[in-house]
């Protein structure tokens, strides 16, 4: 270090020392010791100390000593070494230049390769254009110096271009490691940019999952194609966190394309069962409804309970012949959400029929107004053990502050569901009120109808505004 710093005080000393004066008759060497200083320099800047240490070592060796020599002003030593830095310095260049030009081609080839895995080419065109570009102006740099170092190999007669020759090619391997570098660097930069928005293509194979999963559903797990799709869909999900991002997108359009058509086969064998489903619970909660002595129960305080049956049990039949008129549309989506409004309905409508076949709320001056307008064989029903039960069981009512009640749910037969609590005594007493438990605990109840056993659930004042429940 202080040998450098002694060298570089001395040959910026030397310029002014040497203008206009002469040492015994003889310029000190300054242009050979600039060029042996700038090579040797070059040569280490260009890791000559890792692929020609022996040559790289002379050189510096050669320069340190041309440096005292200067000092001491011996003139014709000092150019003699200087001579001798120059030759190992183009020496070490030569040896290291070559090796080093294909490290950094390889290293540029690398990082387009994973630029490129990174979907750089669709994310950061521009950029990724412009590390293609110097990696191939790298590579014809790279070309014309192999053929000038053949040249200058071949060349034994005239030494000054043999010297031309070996600087050239030194020379056009430099600017191809600098275009390798290059394109290195703006690769590295692109795929980072690229990685960032990998979020997109997340998102794009959670919309494919999703369809996979619905068709998954509506085939209930029966199609091997699907588990093909999901498991591509999940090996697109390790690309992205490997930064494979080509990778992953094409195997998720090709899992979105697959799954376009999986999904819509699945969906038109969905509509077609669950209209068929539709119209067996229908025909039932009609055949039930068929049987009931409509005359009875519009005579008695359970009329309201009879139309809300019977207003349940038409709009089932209106979603299941919407159903059917969607499904000739191959409008499936739509017939399977009117096939499930119907079942919904048809099914409310079978327990509200059950229901009215078990009340036994008949009002005396309802039966004997029963019992004078109808013929001797008209009969009221009594309760059942297990309605009378049911009703009047309070262990699952508890009481809260501002008329505010909570309702355990317990698995029954008939099994709870909101209608039939809205229609406790101890509740509303009134069916068509379900809508206000609904309302109050949409947190917990994601589909109206399901509710399971055990749920508690929050029951609101009969009128008013529902607001928020007390805590117990």
């Amino acid at each position: 270090m202080l040998r450098k710093k002694k060298t570089a005080v001395f040959l910026s000393g030397l310029v002014l020392f040497s203008v206009g004066f002469v040492n015994c008759a003889q310029e000190l060497p300054l242009k050979e010791l600039a060029l042996a200083k700038s090579q040797v320099e070059r040569a280490e800047r260009l890791s000559a100390e890792e692929f020609a240490p022996e040559e790289y070592s002379e050189a510096k060796k050669s320069l340190a000593s041309a440096n005292e020599f200067a000092a001491e002003e011996k003139a014709s030593d000092s150019k003699k070494s200087a001579d001798y830095a120059i030759s190992k310095a183009y020496d070490a260049l030569e040896k290291t230049l070559p090796k080093l030009a294909a490290k950094s081609r390889e290293e540029a080839v690398t990082a387009i390769d994973a630029a490129d895995e990174a979907y750089a080419s669709e994310y950061t065109p521009e950029e990724f254009k412009k590390a293609v570009a110097s990696r191939d102006a790298g590579e014809t740099k790279l070309a014309q110096a192999d053929a000038s170092l053949a040249s200058y190999l071949r060349e034994d007669k005239d030494e000054t271009a043999k010297e031309l020759k070996r600087t050239v090619a030194l020379q056009e391997y430099e600017d191809a490691h600098n275009s390798f570098v290059e394109a290195a660097k703006i690769s590295q930069d692109a795929k980072k940019v690229a990685l960032d928005r990998s979020g997109s293509m997340r998102q794009s194979a959670d919309e494919v999952d999703a369809l996979l999963e619905k068709a998954y559903t509506y085939s209930k797990g029966g199609n091997p194609a699907i588990d093909e799709e999901k498991a591509k869909i999940a090996s697109a999900r390790e690309d992205i966190e490997a930064g494979r991002l080509k990778t992953a997108d094409e195997k998720i359009k090709s899992a979105r394309l697959a799954s376009a058509a999986l999904l819509a086969d699945a969906v038109k064998d969905h509509a077609k069962n669950r209209n068929m489903q539709a119209r067996e619970v229908v025909e039932d909660a009609n055949a039930r409804f068929s049987e009931l002595n409509a005359e009875t129960y519009l005579k008695s305080n359970a009329k309201e309970s009879y139309a809300s049956t019977q207003e349940n049990l038409g709009a089932s039949n209106e979603s299941l012949k919407a159903s059917e008129n969607l499904l000739e549309q191959e409008k499936f989506d739509d017939s399977i959400a009117q096939s499930e409004e119907a079942i919904r309905l048809a099914e409310i409508s079978i327990d509200q029929i059950e229901t009215l076949k078990g009340k036994t709320t008949v009002a005396k001056k309802d039966r004997k107004t029963v019992e004078n307008d109808t013929t001797a064989n008209t009969t009221t029903t009594t309760n059942s053990p297990e309605e009378t039960t049911d009703k009047a069981s309070s262990s699952q009512v508890e009481e809260l502050t501002g008329g505010w009640k909570r309702y355990t749910v317990e698995k029954s037969n008939p099994a709870d569901c909101l209608w039939r609590i809205a229609d406790r005594e101890d509740i509303y007493n009134d069916a068509k009120l379900w809508p206000r438990i609904f309302e109050a605990n949409r947190k917990s109840i994601r589909n109206k109808n399901l509710i399971y056993p055990k749920q508690k659930l929050n029951i609101p004042p009969k009128t008013g505004k529902i607001g928020k429940a007390p805590k117990a």
